[in-house]
């Protein structure tokens, strides 16, 4: 009882004692104003949800808000934004493989089966999408199709320098 009586009065007085309970409200526009390479990520993702109020069709804008969400692991909110891009744009490779990735991301790292669908799609318009061939072959690992999963990693470590990490990792993977 005693800490729950003392913890709120010790943190009212050192708000008094250093805050000024006196100071006006700071408002949001000023602090949305400048250019985006000198606002923090929240503001950037204020001032892109303004625009998207404005402008709901904004596919630019969308687009932008999924990789930013993706930046912060809001992957709920990025797989909204995939989502809405995908609305706009049905054909969209990116958006596709992002979706699927903030499932993925959303689910733990499992790939679940609207995810390999998304990747399915996304590779039968561009077979050489990285990233979608990345995560299709861990849903193939994830399934137990060894076979499937070590083709699409030797077609992507073919294409890396030795030292680079993530052909470090797909050596790894190639070789248990």
């Amino acid at each position: 009882m005693a800490v729950l009586a003392v913890v709120p009065l010790l943190s009212l007085g050192i708000y008094l004692s250093i805050g000024n309970p006196q100071s006006p409200d700071a408002p949001l526009g000023p602090r949305l104003s400048g250019s985006l390479e000198d606002l923090p990520p929240g503001a950037v993702m204020a001032k892109l949800e303004q625009r998207l109020r404005a402008a709901p069709d904004d596919a630019t804008g969308w687009l932008l808000m999924a990789r930013l969400r993706m930046t912060v692991e809001d992957y709920a909110k990025a797989a909204d934004a995939w989502q809405r891009l995908l609305d706009i744009e049905r054909d969209n490779g990116e958006a596709m493989v992002g979706l699927a990735q903030a499932l993925i991301e959303q689910d733990g790292g499992i790939v679940s089966v609207a995810a390999v669908g998304l990747l399915d799609t996304a590779l039968a318009q561009e077979p050489d999408n990285f990233a979608a061939r990345f995560w299709r072959a861990e849903a193939h690992d994830q399934l137990g199709e060894r076979v499937e999963a070590k083709k699409l990693w030797r077609q992507m470590r073919a294409g890396l320098p030795d030292n680079m990490p993530l052909a470090l990792m797909l050596d790894r993977r190639l070789a248990k």
